[in-house]
């Protein structure tokens, strides 16, 4: 377990699979990776097959008419159509970036819960004030090589919500060092 400055900072720690950002209003953690990153395979596979199916739905106009069973122009028109959205569809999913950040601001006791597109930008944002918190936890996984949440329980419905995923070790640091950060701002 990696202890904690005097300033209840952990910079001195090297971070494998969570970030530490500055932040103006207080603390601030993302992910560093998600499950797809712009380097990974899986998403330039992903937005290949995307920009395949986009060029499949121009392709099949070169091709003679072939007997279907009703219009052979409103047949290539509605696959056209098909496979143009689904090709699309592949690559924004591709390119939407899939990592989360929390940040907690003390002057105004929230938390805030943000998803990152991409290239570091705030794409949405969850504002959570302390009040309506029930508890922060951290949620251990049964996989061997899997990655602890930290977990956030609501006080209205009873809804939990993940806030950042990642090493264990790392995301008890997370959850230690947030949680004296509120006991501060308290």
């Amino acid at each position: 377990m990696h202890a904690l400055g005097q300033l209840g900072t952990i910079d001195d720690y090297h971070w494998d699979t969570l970030q530490q950002r500055p932040s103006n209003a207080g603390y601030c953690v993302r992910e560093a990776e998600g499950d797809f990153r712009h380097s990974s395979l899986k998403e330039t596979v992903l937005r290949f097959i995307g920009v395949v199916f986009v060029l499949s739905s121009l392709v099949q106009w070169s091709f003679p008419d072939a007997n279907f069973a009703g219009n052979p122009m409103l047949s290539k028109s509605l696959l056209s159509i098909a496979f143009a959205l689904i090709g699309i569809a592949a690559y924004r999913f591709a390119m939407k970036g899939h990592r989360a950040e929390i940040r907690f601001e003390s002057k105004s006791r929230t938390l805030v819960l943000c998803a990152l597109n991409r290239r570091d930008q705030q794409k949405g944002a969850r504002k959570l004030p302390l009040r309506d918190i029930t508890s922060i936890y951290v949620r251990r996984t049964d996989v061997a090589n899997g990655k602890a949440a930290l977990r956030i329980r609501l006080k209205s419905d009873g809804a939990e919500l993940t806030a950042l995923r990642g090493d264990l070790s790392e995301v008890e640091a997370v959850h230690a060092l947030l949680c004296s950060k509120i006991r501060k701002a308290q």
